[in-house]
């Protein structure tokens, strides 16, 4: 075979444009409140909140995107949005070594028996306020609603 000639170029590959682009945390919380402040008081579901989110996200920064688990890591916690998790119990006898909300590390809770002793009956989640014990919290749906700077719901009078 004839080796080709040193002055024989290759074609430019062509640049392909990004699809995406993953914002930055304060964009995604500044813009969640922005969300929640809107007309609609309650998302029923993390799937309702992450479409509106992503189009007001995108009127900004239009190739913006969020998945799921990276949603509910960067807004537990934040004031104005309240992120409330619904549960149900599985039997399951493996300890978690992961928050399923928020991914962070999960500590154990201990109870001190009569005879002095400690013993492991559940565990919690430094972050968020999930917890989990014999019986695994398994979460299953997300709602997120407008909050106060406590945490409170807004627009709700308080019960004396």
């Amino acid at each position: 075979m004839p080796a080709k000639a040193a002055t024989e170029e290759r074609p430019p590959k062509p640049v392909r444009e990004p699809r995406y682009r993953l914002p930055d945390p304060e964009f995604v919380q500044r813009s969640a409140r922005r969300v929640v402040r809107g007309g609609k008081a309650l998302f029923p579901s993390q799937a309702a909140f992450r479409v509106a989110l992503i189009a007001q996200m995108r009127r900004d920064e239009p190739l913006a995107t969020i998945g799921g688990s990276r949603l509910r890591r960067l807004l537990v916690g934040v004031p104005g949005i309240r992120m409330h998790v619904h549960y149900t119990e599985r039997h399951d006898l493996r300890p978690l070594d992961r928050c399923p909300v928020c991914g962070s590390e999960l500590a154990p809770i201990h109870n001190r028996t009569l005879t002095g002793d400690t013993v492991r009956i559940g565990q919690r989640c430094r972050r968020c306020d999930y917890w989990t014990h014999s019986a695994r919290r398994v979460p299953v749906r997300y709602t997120f609603s407008q909050a106060g700077i406590d945490g409170r719901v807004p627009h709700r009078p308080e019960r004396v």
